[in-house]
Order: C-alpha cells, then sequence, then structure tokens
C-alpha cells in the first residue's frame, strides 16, 4: 500500500505529514502523523468531523489519546478507511486551544464543547479540562437543566473514572430519578446517545445495543465507524449479517481497496467469497493465486476455466513461490477431475522450468500419480527426461519445450538438429520465430533468409 501524504497548516505554514495510524475510539477519531523530521502530529476527529491537532512527541498516561490507543479500533496510515478519512477534509488548520474553545462553542452543545475538549487533554493543563466540565454542569443546575447536568456528569465519569467530583454528584439524591434511563438500551440510546454509544466495550456482545448502535451510525452518517465496527466483530465470531453489510458498506470504495480491506479481515466463507469474485473480476492474476493459497475456498465448477486463465497469466516467481503447497492444493481445487487437473498443473509446471530441474518437476507429479492421475502433462515430461539424452530426439524435446515457454533451452536443441540434419527447414523456422519472440530481430532475420534460400 502506498503512503498517504497529506498538507496541514500551522502558524501559517503549510506542513507535510505522512499518516502513521488511525485509530477509532468512541465518538472520536486519532490521526497520528510525521513529519520530514519525524515529529509527530495527532489530528482529533469528532465523529465525522476534524476539529484540531497538535504537534507532540509524547503523549500523557491517561489522557484521552492514550485511551484511543489502547482500547479503539486501529488501522495503519496507509489503510483505504485512513484515506478516505482524510480524503473527505477540506483542509486540517491546526489553531490555538484558545481559538479552539471559541470554534467548538459556535458549533456544538455545551456538553459537546466540554466533551471534545476534553480529547485534548494530553496537550493543555489537566485541570482546564476538568474545570470546563465543572463549570459546565454549575450552569446547567442554575438553569435548571438537571437531566443535562446528570448527561453532563456521566460523560466527565466517562472521560474521568476515578474523578471523585463526578462521582459523588453522580450519587447525589436529586439525579437518582434519571437512572432507569441508563438501565434500559433503548430509552438510553434516544435519551443519552453519548454515553450510549460509548458503551460499546461494555455491550458489543448484545445484540439489541449493537442494533442500535448501527441505527445511530446511520442517522449520524458514520458509514466508516459503522465499518469499523462491523469489521471489528467480524474479527471475533461469524455473522452473516456482519458480513452482508461489510460487504454492502466497502461499494463506496475502489475495487482495488475493496480487496485490501477484505484481505485483512478474518477469512469468513462470505468474505472469501467475495474476495473471490473481486480478484476475478480485476484480474489481478498474481493477488488472485496468493489468495487461493493462503485460505482454503473452493470455487465453484463455473469458476474454473477463469481460475485456469488467472494462473496462466500469473508471473513464474508468485507461481513457483507455491511449490510445496501447490500440489496438494491443486488437488482440492480441481474436485478430482482430471481434465481439470491438467489445466491446472500446466502453468505450474510452465513456471517451474524457471525455477527447478526437470528432476524436480518430476518430483512434484509424484502427488497427482499418488492420487490416481495419470495426466498427459506428466507424459509429456517423462518424454523430456528420456529425450534429454538422446541426440535424434533434440527437435521432439526442442518442440516441447517451446511447448511449456522455455524459449531459451529450446534454441540449444534447434541449432543441434541442424547440425545433424542441415538440410530439414524445420529447425530454421522454429529459430526464426523463436528469435522474433525475445526480440533478437538480428538474428531472426537471418534465420528467416535462411530458411527461404533452404525452400528455393
Amino acid at each position: 500500500m502506498t503512503k498517504m501524504q497529506f498538507q496541514v497548516q500551522l502558524n501559517k505554514k503549510k506542513i507535510h505529514l505522512t499518516a502513521t495510524q488511525l485509530v477509532f475510539y468512541k465518538q472520536s477519531k486519532v490521526l497520528e502523523a510525521t513529519d520530514k523530521n519525524s515529529n509527530y502530529y495527532y489530528l482529533i476527529f469528532y465523529k465525522n468531523n476534524f476539529i484540531n491537532g497538535a504537534k507532540r512527541n509524547q503523549i500523557k498516561i491517561n489522557s484521552h489519546v492514550h485511551q484511543a490507543f489502547k482500547n479503539g479500533i486501529r488501522y495503519l496510515g496507509e489503510h483505504p478507511i485512513t484515506r478516505t478519512l482524510i480524503k473527505k477534509q477540506k483542509s486540517f488548520h491546526l489553531i490555538s486551544f484558545n481559538q479552539l474553545y471559541k470554534s467548538i462553542q459556535k458549533k456544538y452543545t455545551t456538553l459537546e464543547t466540554a466533551l471534545i475538549f476534553s480529547y485534548f487533554d494530553s496537550f493543555i493543563k489537566l485541570e482546564s479540562t476538568h474545570k470546563l466540565f465543572r463549570q459546565t454542569f454549575y450552569e446547567y443546575r442554575r438553569n435548571g437543566q438537571h437531566f443535562a447536568a446528570y448527561k453532563l456528569l456521566n460523560c466527565y465519569s466517562l472521560a474521568y473514572p476515578n474523578n471523585k467530583f463526578a462521582h459523588d454528584m453522580l450519587h447525589n439524591l436529586q439525579f437518582q430519578t434519571y437512572k432507569p434511563i441508563y438501565q434500559n438500551m433503548t430509552t438510553l440510546y434516544e435519551k443519552d446517545p453519548i454515553y450510549f454509544e460509548a458503551s460499546f466495550e461494555s455491550f458489543k456482545g448484545n445484540q439489541t445495543f449493537l442494533k442500535l448502535l448501527f441505527q445511530l451510525y446511520r442517522e449520524q452518517n458514520r458509514l466508516l465507524d459503522e465499518l469499523a465496527v462491523r469489521s471489528e466483530l467480524l474479527q471475533l465470531h461469524d455473522s452473516e449479517e456482519n458480513n452482508s453489510t461489510v460487504i454492502f458498506l466497502l461499494e463506496n470504495f475502489s475495487l482495488d481497496d475493496q480487496l485490501l480491506i477484505l484481505q485483512q479481515l478474518k477469512q469468513h466463507a462470505a468474505i472469501r467469497e467475495k474476495s473471490m469474485q473481486l480478484l476475478l473480476s480485476t484480474g489481478k492474476a498474481n493477488d488472485f493465486v496468493h489468495f487461493l493459497f493462503k485460505t482454503d475456498f473452493q470455487p465453484t465448477p463455473e469458476q474454473m476455466d477463469a481460475i485456469i486463465t488467472r494462473f496462466e497469466q500469473a508471473d513464474s516467481d508468485v507461481l513457483s513461490s507455491h511449490y510445496q503447497l501447490s500440489k496438494t492444493r491443486l488437488l482440492t481445487l480441481c474436485s478430482f477431475d482430471a481434465r481439470i487437473l491438467d489445466k491446472l498443473v500446466t502453468p505450474f509446471v510452465t513456471a517451474f522450468f524457471n525455477h527447478y530441474s526437470l528432476h524436480d518437476i518430476l518430483d512434484w507429479t509424484e502427488a497427482f500419480r499418488k492420487a490416481n492421475f495419470h495426466l498427459p502433462i506428466e507424459q509429456k515430461l517423462r518424454k523430456m527426461q528420456t529425450m534429454t539424452e538422446d541426440p535424434d530426439q533434440q527437435f521432439a524435446l526442442g518442440e516441447l519445450y517451446v511447448h511449456f515457454q522455455q524459449l531459451e533451452k529450446s534454441i540449444d536443441c534447434f541449432k543441434w538438429e541442424m547440425e545433424m540434419h542441415p538440410n530439414n527447414p524445420k529447425p530454421v523456422s522454429y529459430l526464426s520465430k523463436i528469435y522474433n519472440q525475445l526480440g533478437q530481430q538480428e538474428e531472426a532475420t537471418a534465420y528467416q533468409q535462411l530458411f527461404l534460400q533452404m525452400n528455393r
């Protein structure tokens, strides 16, 4: 994957950064990036929106950023999800935290302002964050907004679980009437979605909770969050709904990015099937070969012709890298159909000639004999073995080398045949064509002229 580079503006200077990792954590996202001097920058998002960032080479223990990297869902800087988030932002202006507070106030509720400000507790004095939570609480209470004050306390407690003020006030008698709201998921979802979402770690195995969480993501148009969470859940256990929804959400990405994301997921049957379809449609033969040998995916009979074509298109180095595994895997792929097996084996044998001896290749075919397959291609290889030391069979050996695309090896055979039978134009014709295929035009022309003279 190509590194994701982007630009931020700090103190009227444009700075080029390289994304290193992205973390989804509760309502926030934290993007870590580095500049050319290996300085670290942390850019923080609230839901879909970039809020602010800071240049820091150290993160405070137990700060929001620290907790995010410890407990969040993490992606590399070059991951398609990271690239998508960055590209969706119009710009990245890093401003002072005094400016930030004023900016947040204009766009978000008082509660959200306190919450968002707490995301930056690794870069500002911790007391200023606590002070803002307390001030906001007292403001709500003075205005008679007791449920808003209670929600603020819960938010405060989530950000700082050991905070005595938040703990004591949450247990104050005047707020106990609101406790039942937090004991019913549907009510909590409706009344305090911020606290509801932050409860993910405690309830990620609860289907009622997850259904409401994904409904929340859809309502807030947070499709990347939904994709991240569903992908995380798939790493834990298979789920038809999560599989189908992840595949649906991936339609917003390019085919290449879909493949990258799918290949990093746990390979449940539906994920393997989708990967297979994409690989066949994109024509990425090398990736396709690696996929088939990395998984136990069993294609349908209708897919076999396309698979054979991809094997034929793959680089010989890629096919040869599966020398050991391929003999058993090809047996399972062919479903014990000798005709299909012979077609599957042929590209591998052709590739092996570039890396292995004829003796090694015949050893490789032993697995098929033991499975009671007597393949035409094996017969050709055995013929070649007997012909190698027979001077009268060099022309036929040369033709077999051509069949296996071993043009350089066939040249010696045809030249030998020319010496043995100087009046035979057939090896001359072959040599002209072979040199032409190899791009050696001078030699091709010389043999072509000789061939014409011999046929006058």
